[in-house]
């Protein structure tokens, strides 16, 4: 049994006790007064958190149903997908699948796709939806969505669809403001979560496409979700012990504050990026992996040679590190530092890390607290 504070993956994250005690309440029928007050409140709470005035739509699935449930109602035929790693290659395979023309622009590992290939390929075009990963968990790389947000608001009738699967709860969303028409997530990551829950923050532009769209299928029928959430129900029936959770933290996150929530994830990284980047000066065989700009809150990528040595050295002394994506698969590892974790608790893993990396490689560096 893995210990509190030593499961580090990227999601799901590790999961307060309590949080997993709230789920043991008992069951109610999805249509009653005492469901409908439940949705009422998590739906009024996650505005904020998305920085949506419409309500913010809970759907008993994974992130990628809700990536899903973007791309159908959302997208009528061409879509350009901006790709900063394996989550927006996903995007990109979800529109394809739906029977979508998809434009590939992809960004160097590390890095994000820059804005004047955007504009570029944007006009004359033809595309109806830009999708784009704000927080790219497989190279921990937070990329520009507000000023992506204000290109694609240039274009007639195009809509920008955002995965933040790994971000919502751990950095400012603002689905308004960037003039995003779908804003995703999933609970497992930043929100502290069990996996099962995800969200979906729409516009009023995404809501009028939807009527137009064929093939929206059924379970992801955002006009369902929509007649739906006007009285405070959903659809099908709902994880309702997922849903005491998110109750229970939604409530939790107020009393800590947003911005102090946002402030502690930013703590984190900072302290991770610290820490990583001196572990590099005295020969340890690390480097992060994001470019200095583009520095992840939630997750730090982190290449090397071989991850397998470091991924086990860590599980021997108890800890849970995520392993490399797609072509980092073999090269990086990946410290999810999101959800409820502390900077202290991380500064605690980084020195057995340190440890590790000493024991495995050819550095002698000085260890110490940041």
């Amino acid at each position: 049994m893995i210990e509190a504070g030593k499961f580090w993956v990227p999601g799901p994250t590790e999961v307060r006790p309590e949080l997993l005690d709230t789920m043991r309440r008992p069951m109610i029928f999805h249509r009653t007064p005492e469901m409908e007050a439940l949705m009422e409140r998590v739906t009024r709470r996650l505005r904020a958190m998305f920085g949506a005035k419409r309500a913010v739509h809970v759907i008993s699935a994974s992130g990628t149903a809700a990536m899903e449930m973007a791309i159908r109602n959302g997208s009528i035929r061409n879509v350009l997908s901006i790709i900063h790693g394996n989550f927006g290659e996903r995007f990109a395979k979800m529109a394809e699948a739906s029977g979508r023309t998809v434009v590939r622009l992809k960004s160097a590992l590390g890095d994000a796709v820059p804005l004047e290939d955007v504009r570029k390929a944007l006009k004359g075009g033809g595309f109806d939806a830009v999708t784009a990963t704000h927080n790219e968990t497989a190279t921990g790389v937070l990329a520009p969505i507000s000023a992506l947000g204000k290109l694609v608001s240039e274009e007639d009738d195009c809509l920008l669809l955002v995965d933040a699967v790994s971000s919502a709860g751990g950095t400012p969303i603002a689905t308004d403001a960037w003039c995003a028409d779908a804003v995703v997530s999933a609970s497992q990551k930043a929100m502290g979560l069990p996996p099962g829950l995800a969200f979906a923050a729409v516009s009023d532009r995404l809501v009028e496409r939807a009527a137009k769209v064929s093939g929206r299928g059924h379970y992801l029928d955002l006009l369902q979700f929509e007649e739906f959430a006007a009285k405070h129900q959903s659809p099908t029936t709902p994880a309702v012990s997922l849903l005491y959770a998110l109750d229970q933290q939604l409530e939790d996150i107020e009393t800590e504050t947003l911005d102090r929530r946002y402030a502690r994830h930013r703590a984190m990284a900072d302290a991770c990026v610290t820490r990583i980047r001196r572990m590099e000066s005295v020969g340890l065989g690390v480097s992060l992996t994001a470019k200095a700009g583009l520095l992840s809150p939630t997750v730090s990528c982190v290449s090397v040679a071989n991850n397998k040595p470091v991924l086990e050295g860590m599980l021997k002394r108890g800890y849970t590190l995520g392993g490399g994506q797609s072509e980092l698969a073999k090269t990086s590892f990946r410290i999810g530092h999101m959800g409820d974790h502390t900077v202290a608790g991380l500064n605690a893993m980084l020195d057995v890390l340190e440890e590790v990396l000493e024991s495995v490689g050819t550095g002698k560096g000085e260890r110490g607290r940041v």
